[in-house]
């Protein structure tokens, strides 16, 4: 495979996984706007319930492609196998300076920097342990929450932690492909014939959903940066938020018709009463 290949691959699993996090950043949103705008969202309660299942759906399948483990699919699980594959198209360091001096020329090659996340912790246990330590000797206050670990490494040494993170997403892929395979994709004959519970048997969590829409940013994010300025990395969905937006005007567009009521009614009670002196 060609470098531009490997791009290309990588950019359009980005844009995919960018959908799947639009999707389930809405989804998030149903919960919440349902118990603060409850009156609101009543008016139209049959759009909100098959936007939220057709949301749920188009998430699930935009993740089970993105986790695909066909023999002939572009997965993130193919992506990495790319990468490794093709290791000459990164720079094993993230820059080499060259300094001279005094007739001397010396060369220092620079890490890539490196944020732990907390899932990441297990591998690092030795390093973090002895920065704990150190911070506890230099007595720097809440030092530990408020400075993020990191750690120097080589691309090689990021590639193989982001391949034992894919690893240990196993049971999840494994989960999120048999619920696509059996109820999203296909009607399953033992799961519609059967009493068989799919949830209990694959089941998937939201924090499930999470990690896996967040290793796919990670991954397509970290390869396209290294592979291309970073500046071009597509960027992130904007106005997910703006649901409450809509939600907050329809609350005042009720007000505003509660209002018209009344003043309907003052009317014709003024009317009323106008036609009875009257008579």
């Amino acid at each position: 495979m060609d470098r531009t290949t490997l791009i290309k691959i990588a950019k359009d699993l980005h844009r995919e996984v960018l959908d799947a996090k639009s999707y389930y950043l809405i989804m998030q949103q149903y919960q919440k706007n349902q118990h603060d705008y409850e009156k609101e969202m009543e008016i139209s309660p049959t759009f909100y319930k098959t936007v939220y299942k057709a949301l749920m759906k188009a998430c699930f399948m935009e993740i089970a492609k993105l986790y695909d483990k066909s023999n002939d699919a572009i997965s993130i699980g193919f992506l990495l196998a790319e990468c490794k594959e093709n290791q000459s198209f990164f720079p094993e360091y993230k820059k080499t300076i060259t300094v001279e001096y005094d007739g001397i020329t010396c060369s220092y090659q620079i890490h890539y920097q490196h944020l732990i996340k907390p899932h990441e912790e297990c591998f690092f246990k030795d390093l973090l342990k002895k920065n704990r330590e150190l911070l506890a000797a230099l007595d720097i206050p809440d030092a530990e929450n408020n400075v993020p670990p990191q750690v120097n490494l080589t691309f090689p040494e990021i590639l193989e932690l982001y391949q034992k993170r894919f690893n240990g997403l196993s049971k999840k892929r494994k989960n999120i492909q048999m619920q696509r395979n059996k109820f999203y994709a296909h009607n399953d004959k033992k799961r519609i014939v059967s009493n068989e519970n799919l949830l209990d048997h694959y089941c998937i969590s939201y924090s499930d959903v999470q990690e896996l829409i967040d290793f796919a940013l990670d991954c397509t994010e970290l390869i396209l940066g290294v592979l291309i300025d970073v500046n071009h990395v597509l960027q992130h969905a904007k106005n997910t938020g703006d649901w409450e937006s809509t939600l907050m005007l329809t609350r005042l567009g009720l007000k505003y018709r509660e209002y018209d009521l009344r003043q309907e009614e003052k009317a014709f009670e003024a009317d009323m009463q106008k036609t009875i002196s009257d008579s």
